[in-house]
């Protein structure tokens, strides 16, 4: 999980501070340059460690995951009432 978790304080500095520039929503944010000290360097953050629950039992990850996000066209055959718009290429 390293390669796909892993945080490089530069990259997070980098990012926010494009975002600061670049996306109105971000223009008045105030980066805090002692949070993004306290991440790890090149590692995976602590809390991320604290909170995920690795598990072999592919078929309950994949029920869990399927609750997410609801599949919108799940029961579209059965009502025309969806507000789903199929995208074809012409």
């Amino acid at each position: 999980l390293k390669h796909i978790l892993t945080v490089r304080k530069k990259k997070i500095y980098d990012a926010l501070q494009w975002l600061n520039q670049n996306n109105p929503l971000y223009r008045y944010i105030t980066i805090n340059q002692s949070t993004i000290d306290k991440l790890p360097d090149d590692d995976v953050p602590e809390c991320l460690w604290a909170t995920m629950e690795i598990s072999n039992n592919t078929e309950a990850a994949e029920s869990e995951r399927s609750s997410y996000i609801p599949d919108p066209l799940a029961n579209a055959s059965e009502s025309n009432t969806t507000t789903t718009v199929p995208i074809t290429a012409r």
